[in-house]
């Protein structure tokens, strides 16, 4: 006797361990609880440890069927952030984009986030790509398209927001010589392919708010027919990120880094 109960009180408890299960589950192990204390009255055999047991699994169970019933139970095994204010945001894509330099919740359908605060959201359709990067900088941030890593060309699009809150932003090239030098596509002979864009730089005012950050926000066709852009295709691109401590478009970059982009 003592073993029965003792297994039917582990299989009690083990109830709340499987609460993806739905609401079944947890009525199954308080049948069980019910039928374990029913046997509770001083036979021969049982032990302390299927009562403790087949107590804890009963409660446990009763537990989770009342929350089941009013609500919703936290899931266990989920491990993306939570949201403190109960906030839920919109699905990825379900925002129309628009080229403001704010980032909101749900305007892009992908995103990455890398080292040194850069954070990089982009989508596409059929005919073009929306791009946002967003750094931790006063200065300018740059995403470039290229066809193989340290070598080749670098199709860039780096923008600013100088200190009169005006947008900047430049279609750029930079050529295979060693010191990367970027020149404006316009002036190489072909053209500007930015269709919408915007440049912002939000500027800590206080020591309660987060870092300045700079945001820059486009939209461009995957292919733009210029000799000076590289073509986006579907499935993995290979980007730069860059981000630059002042204005100066011209000066070293800060951080720099590789990454990917995944188009549809």
């Amino acid at each position: 006797m003592g073993g029965e109960v003792l297994v039917l009180g582990i299989i009690a408890m083990g109830t709340w361990l499987i609460p993806f299960f739905g609401l079944p589950v947890p009525i199954i192990g308080l049948v069980w609880g019910v039928l374990i204390l029913r046997r509770r009255p001083a036979k021969k055999g049982m032990t302390i440890s299927g009562v403790i047991l087949s107590s804890i699994g009963l409660f446990l169970a009763v537990s989770y069927t009342i929350i089941s019933v009013l609500g919703t139970a936290p899931d266990i095994f989920n491990t993306s952030p939570g949201n403190n204010d109960g906030v839920v945001s919109p699905p990825p894509g379900s925002v129309e984009w628009q080229a403001d330099g704010v980032i909101e919740p749900g305007e892009y359908k992908n995103y990455q986030n890398y080292s040194a605060g850069v954070q990089i959201y982009w989508m596409n359709d059929d005919q073009f790509v929306y791009i946002g990067i967003k750094a931790v900088t006063e200065g300018w941030v740059a995403v470039s398209f290229i066809e193989e890593l340290r070598s080749g060309g670098e199709d860039t699009i780096m923008g600013y927001a100088d200190s009169s809150k005006q947008g900047h932003i430049f279609d750029l090239w930079a050529s295979t010589q060693p010191d990367g030098t970027k020149e404006n596509d316009q002036q190489l002979g072909g053209q500007s392919s930015m269709l919408d864009w915007a440049a912002v730089t939000i500027i800590q005012v206080d020591e309660e708010q987060d870092a300045s950050n700079t945001v820059l926000e486009f939209r461009r066709r995957l292919s733009t027919g210029d000799v000076y852009d590289i073509q986006l295709l579907a499935g993995p691109n290979l980007i730069i990120w860059s981000v630059g401590s002042t204005d100066d478009i011209n000066n070293s970059p800060l951080y720099r880094g590789y990454g990917v982009i995944e188009l549809e």
